[in-house]
C-alpha cells in the first residue's frame, strides 16, 4: 500500500475546500446565490460585470481536478474492506469523476457568458440557471457516492478499516442531498437555489462530507 500518496491524496482536502469557498462564493459575492427569481437582464448585469465572479469561475474551474483526490484515497481504503470484489469502491469512483464535472461545468458555463459583452440577457440567463442547476441541483452522484461508501463500511465482511458511524453517517448525509432535484421548480421560497433546503442543506451535507471522510481516511490510511 503506497501510504504517502495516498495521503497526499487525502490531505489535499483543506486546499480543495479553500479553493470552492474563494471561487464559488467569497470572490463572486454569492453566499447565498443571487436569486433565481431575478430578471434576465438583472443577471446579464451581475454576471457581465462582476469581474472577481470571472476570476472565482477560472478557479474554481481548476479547483474540480482536486475533487478526485479524496475519493482516490477513500477508495483504496474501500477496496481493503472489500477485498477483490471491489464494487462499492469502483461505484464510488466513477460517481465522484462524475461529481468532477459537476463542479467544472458550471464554472466554464460562467466564464463563457462573462467572456464577451453583447450577449442577449435571455441567453446569459439560460447559462446561468444550467450552471446552478449543475452545482447544487445536479446531485445524483453525491447520493450514489455516499450510499456506496455507507453501505460498504456498514455491510463490511472484511477487516473494519472505517469505523461504522461512518456508514451510517454517509447514508444519513446523502439525504442532505435530495432537496437539490427540487431546484428547477421553484424560484422563490426554501427550495430555490438560494432557500434553506435548496441552497443551505446541500452545501452543508457537501462540506460535512468533505471533512468527514477526510478526518477519518487520514486514519484509515494510518492504520496498518
Amino acid at each position: 500500500m503506497n501510504t504517502r500518496a495516498q495521503l497526499i491524496c487525502a490531505h489535499s482536502t483543506p486546499l480543495y475546500i479553500v479553493l470552492i469557498l474563494f471561487g464559488l462564493f467569497v470572490l463572486p459575492g454569492w453566499l447565498p446565490p443571487p436569486s433565481p427569481d431575478q430578471s434576465a437582464e438583472q443577471f446579464a448585469r451581475m454576471l457581465q460585470d462582476n469581474h472577481t465572479m470571472r476570476i472565482g469561475a477560472a478557479i474554481l474551474a481548476v479547483a474540480a481536478a482536486l475533487g478526485m483526490a479524496l475519493p482516490a484515497a477513500i477508495s483504496a481504503q474501500m477496496r481493503r474492506m472489500e477485498g477483490p470484489n471491489h464494487v462499492f469502491a469502483d461505484i464510488q469512483l466513477v460517481a465522484a469523476a462524475v461529481g468532477v464535472l459537476g463542479i467544472f461545468i458550471p464554472a466554464m458555463l460562467w466564464l463563457a457568458v462573462s467572456y464577451r459583452t453583447g450577449v442577449p440577457a435571455s441567453v446569459v440567463t439560460l447559462f446561468n440557471d444550467l450552471a446552478w442547476f449543475i452545482i447544487i441541483g445536479g446531485v445524483g452522484s453525491a447520493i450514489i457516492e455516499n450510499v456506496a461508501i455507507g453501505l460498504c463500511i456498514v455491510l463490511a465482511d472484511g477487516p473494519q478499516i472505517y469505523p461504522r458511524w461512518l456508514g451510517y453517517w454517509n447514508l444519513w448525509l446523502a439525504m442532505g442531498f435530495v432537496p437539490g432535484v427540487m431546484l428547477p421548480f421553484f424560484k422563490v421560497g426554501p427550495f430555490a437555489w438560494n432557500g434553506i433546503f435548496g441552497f443551505w442543506t446541500v452545501v452543508t451535507a457537501f462540506f460535512l462530507w468533505l471533512m468527514l471522510n477526510y478526518i477519518c481516511t487520514v486514519r484509515a490510511i494510518l492504520t496498518k
